[in-house]
């Protein structure tokens, strides 16, 4: 996680652009520097992932091609030890439990509010700062 300084490097892989608009209209809410990219695939999320890792990933789940639980397989295949977030319209008790045991930091279903979003995101950072410095 970089320092408190420099901008959080946010990753949205989310095939709905109007719910990537609308989070990215929200993110200022954060109080905090970053720079948020938004791709409609895993796999492009994936190269941009190995051009430039990010900070944090909010990823949802149902994609095409690749799936969010996917692309979180691959990111930790690549050593990522980023937080990160899945948000998806299909939750159910397997992908819940699916999600837990790959170590996603936090689960939203959709419709979720977007204060609850940008919430869950600014403690990730907090958490991730607190253990970069601790």
């Amino acid at each position: 996680m970089t320092a408190h300084n420099q901008r959080v490097r946010i990753l949205l892989v989310e095939d709905d652009n109007h719910i990537g608009r609308i989070i990215e209209m929200a993110l200022p809410e954060l109080g905090i520097p970053y720079e948020f990219v938004t791709v409609l695939g895993a796999e492009e999320g994936l190269e941009l992932w190995d051009q430039q890792p990010f900070d944090l990933v909010v990823a949802d789940y149902n994609l095409r091609g690749m799936n969010g639980l996917q692309l979180i397989e691959a990111l930790l295949a690549r050593g990522a030890a980023v937080p990160t977030v899945m948000v998806t319209a299909y939750d159910t008790d397997h992908l819940r439990r699916q999600a837990r045991a790959l170590g996603v930091s936090a689960y939203l279903s959709k419709p979720f509010f977007i204060d609850q979003l940008i919430e869950t995101l600014r403690s990730l950072v907090n958490q991730s700062r607190a253990r970069a410095v601790g």
